[in-house]
């Protein structure tokens, strides 16, 4: 996967989600191209878009990287474009990149906040019934998860990668 981030000049939001639209029409044009993701927020006042193209492999995404059409994208993207365009990254699919991986990561990051939890609430949420018990544990647990947990177990893992390297 090919993924970069733009935050759009002011009031030149609909015109950078043009420009994305029409960057994922051409890149579906190339050979060995899976999908386009295009995710749009609002952050301080302006629209920032990540637009993600998917390839089937390292030849077919550079093939996409570095042809001229990409190329000439990329110059008018620049021209609606708040600074440089963030988190480029070039991301392979592999056998490695599966839903059992994903679910893998996952509870490693929420197992120690689970045990934590149960071992210091378990006494004091026992007197709530199973749905606000079940909310609470939930409200704590899933933004730990997610902020703290994950993104460790990820850092844990692409620096277990280069070192193997």
């Amino acid at each position: 996967m090919v993924a970069a981030t733009r935050r759009a000049l002011p009031h030149h939001g609909a015109e950078l989600a043009r420009w994305a639209s029409e960057l994922c029409r051409t890149a579906s044009g190339f050979p060995g191209h899976l999908s386009n993701d295009v995710t749009r927020r609002h952050v301080r006042g302006s629209v920032q878009l990540t637009v993600a193209v998917t390839f089937d492999s390292a030849s077919s995404a550079s093939a996409w990287e570095n042809s001229p059409e990409r190329a000439a994208l990329v110059a008018a993207g620049d021209a609606l474009t708040e600074g440089e365009p963030m988190a480029t990254a070039l991301v392979l699919p592999g056998p490695g990149q599966s839903r059992l991986r994903t679910a893998t990561v996952v509870w490693a990051g929420l197992f120690p906040f689970a045990l934590v939890l149960n071992v210091l609430a378990a006494a004091p949420l026992a007197g709530l019934h199973v749905v606000p018990r079940t909310l609470v544990t939930t409200v704590v647990l899933v933004p730990l998860a997610v902020y703290v947990g994950i993104p460790a177990v990820q850092g844990v893992l692409r620096w277990a990668a280069t070192r193997g390297r």
